[in-house]
């Protein structure tokens, strides 16, 4: 389960962020998750919570945003959604095709109560 340790990333650059801001509580997290990444939004918010606990984020909601995959052709330069890592072009049927979207891992923006 991947989904941890990456969780565990995000607790570390929230609380980095959150305590170089001076922010006493975060409640929410938001990240971008594209859809080829192999990462399960339930585990990720399941993993947060493991690796929050006993911390002052230890209350806050990782909000997953799901970002749909997106290839190009450089042949035809049509956009489509590719079906997984397969990028056969179905305007031209090149396999020169690439991802431009769908690998994301971001976190966005954190939510706080100001003080």
């Amino acid at each position: 389960m991947h989904e941890l340790g990456i969780a565990i990333r995000i607790a570390d650059i929230a609380s980095r962020v959150a305590q170089r801001e001076g922010v006493i509580h975060v409640t929410g997290i938001n990240v971008q998750v594209g859809e080829l990444t192999g990462i399960v939004p339930d585990l990720l918010r399941f993993s947060f919570k493991i690796a929050a606990k006993d911390t002052f984020l230890e209350n806050s909601e990782l909000i997953v945003h799901t970002i749909p995959a997106i290839a190009t052709c450089p042949i035809c330069e049509l956009q489509f959604t590719p079906d997984g890592f397969l990028t056969i072009c179905p305007g031209c049927d090149t396999t020169e095709c690439s991802i431009i979207k769908g690998m994301e891992l971001n976190v966005v923006s954190i939510a706080v109560v100001e003080s």
